[in-house]
C-alpha cells in the first residue's frame, strides 16, 4: 500500500496508460480522481472500477484539459471531496496535427499544443498551488514521449510539445523543490494503447523489424503505470526534474517511428496526407489528402 492515505488525479484516465495507472494507484491505497473528456470511456471505467475494486475511493470527472478553468475545477473538486491533493499525473494527450510542415493547418497546430503542452502547464500550476498551501509536498508526473527527445519519433507538433513537457518539468522542479514538490516526466516508447492503434500497427513483428527495438517485449500501459507509481510514492522522494525513458531501448538507436506511421497512412491509399489525430478523446480524427 505505497500510496495509502494519498489522493491522486490522473488525466486521460479512462483509457490506455491513464486507465492502467488508475488501477495501479487504487490497488496501492490511493484515492483517485480520473479525468477525461470522453464520457463513454469514463462510464466504462466506472463500471470496471465497481467490478474490480471494493471499498475504494474513486471518482470520474469529465474534463477538457486544454481549458484552464476546467483543470482548476478538477483540482478544486478533488480537494473538496478528499480534503487534500498529493499526486497529479498530467497524462492526457492526442496524436495531434500531422503531415508535411508545408501543409499543417494552424488551427490543428494550436489545438494540438493546447492539449499536449498547455494542459501540463495548467495541471502543474493549479496542483502546485494546493500542494504549497498544504505544506506537505507532493509529486507531479507528466507524460512526455521519446518524440520529445530527438527528431524522427513523432509528428512535428507532437514532438515539439513533448520536448516542451520535458523542459517544463525541469524548470518547475527547480522552482517547486523548496516546497518539497517533486516534478518528473515519463517518456514512453512504443506502448500498446488505443492511441498507438490510430497511428501504428500493433503487430510486434512488424514493429520490431522497422523500429529495431533492442528488448523484444511488447511495451504495455502497465510498464508506464509502474513507473508512475514509483515516481508517485516515497520510494522516489529524492528524485525530481528527471525524464524517465521507458522504451525498451528504442532511443538507443534513434530509429524513426514515423517511418512506420508513413507505412500505415499509405495503406489508406490516399497518398500523402495531413490532418489531426484526436486519439481516444471521442472527437473525430481528420485526414486530408495532399494535392499537388
Amino acid at each position: 500500500m505505497r500510496l495509502d492515505n494519498k489522493v491522486a488525479i490522473v488525466t486521460g484516465g479512462s483509457s490506455g496508460i491513464g486507465k492502467e495507472t488508475v488501477f495501479k494507484f487504487l490497488s496501492e491505497g490511493a484515492s483517485v480522481v480520473a479525468a477525461d473528456i470522453n464520457t463513454e470511456t469514463l462510464d466504462q471505467l466506472d463500471s470496471e472500477i465497481a467490478e474490480k475494486f471494493s471499498n475504494k475511493k474513486f471518482t470520474s470527472f469529465k474534463c477538457d484539459v486544454s481549458n484552464e478553468e476546467e483543470i482548476k475545477n478538477l483540482v478544486d473538486h478533488t480537494v473538496e471531496k478528499y480534503k487534500q491533493l498529493n499526486i497529479v499525473f498530467n497524462n492526457a494527450g492526442v496524436g495531434g496535427a500531422f503531415g508535411p510542415i508545408t501543409h499543417i493547418d494552424q488551427d490543428d497546430w494550436n489545438k494540438s499544443l493546447e492539449i499536449l503542452l498547455n494542459s501540463v502547464f495548467f495541471g502543474i500550476k493549479h496542483a502546485s498551488k494546493i500542494m504549497i498551501n498544504q505544506g506537505s509536498g507532493g509529486s507531479i508526473i507528466n507524460t512526455a514521449s521519446i518524440a520529445g527527445m530527438a527528431a524522427g519519433s513523432g509528428p512535428h507538433v507532437y514532438s515539439a510539445a513533448k520536448a516542451g513537457v520535458i523542459n517544463l518539468t525541469q524548470t518547475t522542479a527547480l522552482e517547486l523543490g523548496e516546497y518539497d514538490i517533486r516534478v518528473n516526466s515519463i517518456a514512453p516508447g512504443v506502448i500498446s494503447t488505443p492511441l498507438l492503434g490510430t497511428v501504428l500497427t500493433d503487430d510486434r513483428d512488424t514493429n520490431q523489424a522497422l523500429l529495431d527495438q533492442p528488448l523484444k517485449a511488447k511495451g504495455m500501459p502497465e510498464d508506464i503505470a509502474n513507473t508512475a507509481l514509483f515516481l508517485a510514492c516515497d520510494e522516489s522522494k529524492f528524485i525530481t526534474g528527471i525524464n524517465v525513458c521507458v522504451d525498451g531501448g528504442l532511443t538507443l538507436d534513434r530509429s524513426g517511428l514515423m517511418k512506420q506511421a508513413s507505412v500505415e497512412y499509405d495503406k489508406l491509399e490516399m497518398g500523402p496526407v495531413s490532418g489531426i489525430n484526436m486519439g481516444s478523446t471521442g472527437e473525430e480524427t481528420k485526414i486530408n489528402p495532399i494535392e499537388d
